[in-house]
This record gives C-alpha cells, sequence and structure tokens, in this order.
C-alpha cells in the first residue's frame, strides 16, 4: 500500500478517533444527549438537569436540580486578580478577556465540582467584560435568568426561558473541533484551566462558534427577497462561503437549527427579517443543497432576544462550557496521549 494511501481524510473528516458515552447523531439526524434527543428534553427539562446530566451521566432529581443551581452561582465570584486582569483588558474582545482570564484561573482539582467551579465562572467573566450590570443585583432564579440579566439589564423570565432553549442546543455536540482540542490537551494530563484555554482559542475562529455574528451582519443587511437572493447568487458566484449554512455531520438537516426556527415563527413571525432567513435557508437548499446550521438562525434569535452582538459567541462558550467538563472528565478517566503522524511531503537530502 502507498503511503497517501495511508493518510485520512483531510480534516479527519469520517474519521472515528476515540469513543464518547456523552453524546452523537442518531440514524435519524438528531443530535443526542447521553440517549436523549435534544430537541425533546429542551422542551420538557432547564438548562441545570441537562448540564447535570451531560456531567454525571443522569438526570438529576428536584433537590440535587437545586443543589446544582446554589453551587453555579455561589461559584461564580472572580477572585481579585482576575477582576484585574478583566479591568486592564476592558475594550477588547469578550472572547479574548474570556480566553485570557480562564488561562489565570486556579483550578485545584481535576473532579466534577472543581470543573463545574471553573465553568461557573465563564457567565461572570462576560458580564464583568461586557460592562454588565451589578452581579449582586442579579435574579437568584435558574442559569438562564442570571446569564440573560448578565447581558442586558434586565429580569426579564419569559426572554431568558427563550436564552435557555438555544443554550440548551449549544451545551454540546460531540467531537466538534473545540471539544476535539480540549481532549488533545487534556490528554496531556494538562489543567483543567489549560484544556479549556485551548477550547476556547479553537471555538473562536469563524469556521466554528465565530460564525454567528457574520450571519447577523448580512441577513439585517438583507431587506426583501430579491435581495436575499441577489446576496445568495453573487455569494456563490464569487466562490465563497456563505455563512451559517453547511455543517460537517449533518447533510440533510441541523436539528438544532430547525428547533431554533420553530421558535422564531412561534414568537417572532411577524419580523420581515425572520421571513428572510426562512426563504433564505429554502433558496440555499434549491441552489446548493446546503442546510443552515445552528449559527444561522442563532443569531438572529439572540438578536430579537435583545441581546448585543458581542455576546453571541460568549453565549456558545458559557453553554459548551458545560459539554467541555463531560469531555475532559472522559478523557481523564481512560486517557491516552493524541499524538498523531503526519506524513513529511518537505525537501530532502538538503546540503549547505
Amino acid at each position: 500500500m502507498k503511503l497517501m494511501e495511508e493518510l485520512a481524510p483531510k480534516g479527519l473528516q469520517g474519521v472515528y478517533v476515540d469513543k464518547t458515552e456523552i453524546a452523537t447523531t442518531d440514524s435519524t439526524g438528531n443530535l443526542v444527549y447521553r440517549g436523549y434527543r435534544v430537541v425533546e428534553i429542551a422542551d420538557r427539562l432547564s438548562f441545570e438537569e441537562i448540564a447535570y446530566l451531560l456531567v454525571y451521566s443522569r438526570l438529576p432529581n428536584r433537590e440535587e436540580t437545586d443543589e446544582f443551581r446554589k453551587f453555579l452561582i455561589e461559584n461564580s465570584k472572580l477572585p481579585g486578580y482576575v477582576v484585574k486582569i478583566i479591568s486592564a483588558m476592558k475594550g477588547m474582545n469578550i472572547m479574548d478577556i474570556l480566553r485570557t482570564s480562564v488561562s489565570a484561573l486556579t483550578v485545584s482539582g481535576r473532579d466534577e465540582k472543581s470543573l463545574l467551579s471553573l465553568a461557573a465562572k465563564f457567565p461572570a467573566i462576560v458580564n464583568l467584560a461586557g460592562d454588565g450590570p451589578d452581579p449582586d443585583k442579579a435574579p437568584t432564579g435558574s442559569f438562564s435568568e442570571r446569564f440573560y440579566y448578565f447581558m442586558t439589564g434586565r429580569d426579564d423570565q419569559k426572554n431568558a426561558g427563550l436564552l435557555e432553549k438555544i443554550l440548551i442546543m449549544y451545551m454540546e455536540h460531540e467531537f466538534n473541533a473545540s471539544t476535539f482540542a480540549l481532549r488533545v490537551t487534556a490528554s496531556t494530563l494538562a489543567d483543567p484551566a489549560c484544556a479549556f484555554t485551548s477550547a476556547l482559542a479553537t471555538l473562536k475562529g469563524p469556521l466554528h462558534g465565530g460564525a454567528n455574528s457574520e450571519v447577523l451582519k448580512f441577513l439585517l443587511g438583507l431587506k426583501s427577497q430579491d435581495e436575499v437572493r441577489r446576496y445568495v447568487d453573487d455569494t456563490l458566484a464569487k466562490k465563497e462561503k456563505l455563512m451559517g449554512f453547511g455543517h460537517r455531520v449533518y447533510k440533510d438537516r441541523d436539528p438544532r437549527a430547525q428547533y431554533i426556527k420553530g421558535l422564531l415563527l412561534r414568537y417572532f413571525s411577524d419580523r420581515e427579517v425572520v421571513r428572510n432567513a426562512v426563504f433564505m435557508e429554502e433558496y440555499v437548499w434549491e441552489k446548493k443543497n446546503l442546510a443552515a446550521n445552528v449559527d444561522f438562525y442563532g443569531a438572529l434569535y439572540m438578536y430579537l432576544l435583545g441581546i448585543d452582538e458581542k455576546y453571541y459567541l460568549p453565549v456558545f462558550a458559557c453553554s459548551r462550557v458545560f459539554g467541555w467538563v463531560a469531555h475532559y472528565i472522559e478523557q481523564q478517566s481512560n486517557n491516552k496521549l493524541i499524538r498523531p503522524l503526519a506524513l513529511y511531503t518537505g525537501k530532502k537530502d538538503q546540503k549547505i
């Protein structure tokens, strides 16, 4: 066999690199958390219950849910030195501040509570980095109520409840780029802060989590279906990527995107931008068989909930971190250093 034939596909597409019990996409194209279809449990369970499920491999009872919610609030307080770091970085991109702040945090252990204590600080960092309101005045209810308050300054249970839905959709997605980066770092036995920093750096890329801000820019600029057609046709003619479309796993429909689309049509169907977005999804599918992904509808969804664009990627991070907690634990439980080979194709036998 030739060496080139031994290479894995570019980007490891279609390659299984390890086993996981955390999440998958089933044969019908549904995203599944620990055996539960996400689009089904999102209507029945809270963010805290699903985060608990990912981390502890089972659903909590009411007392455990209350304790979990209380733990996240109690462990959200930031150390003074991190507050100083954030103050020194004020005005910079929130994801840069979040990444730097997390890298500076000291994590004493590698157990569930130590990891969750780190995750609990993500919204507090985002709040301070975005010049948000006084965290001491935040609602003491759900994770989503507090987080919505941090980003908007409003105690709004209805909008917080809608925010919770997209937080659940974002929470986990098996070996996506940021999670795989986290697992590579965790496999070196680096501490959790290092692994989470790797994940945050990877998440920021526009081909991963960073697409949602780009999506909003063009959606708000399109005022009619004719403009939608022209934008799509021009973008495709220039062979440029249509942000918010296509996914490595979902070739038919992204179930998360369809779930958020349903919420948009239920609560914001009177908005022209929503109708244009639905038309664009249909037109792109007709032209290229490219499915809208969760970033396409997610950006518009957060905009209509009154959340500023600067928070869109941090929203992703503050949800996905609970998936990262589960993956860090799973990687450590049966660890082997992740160190693939590269086929050298450079020059040989060079002489000085």
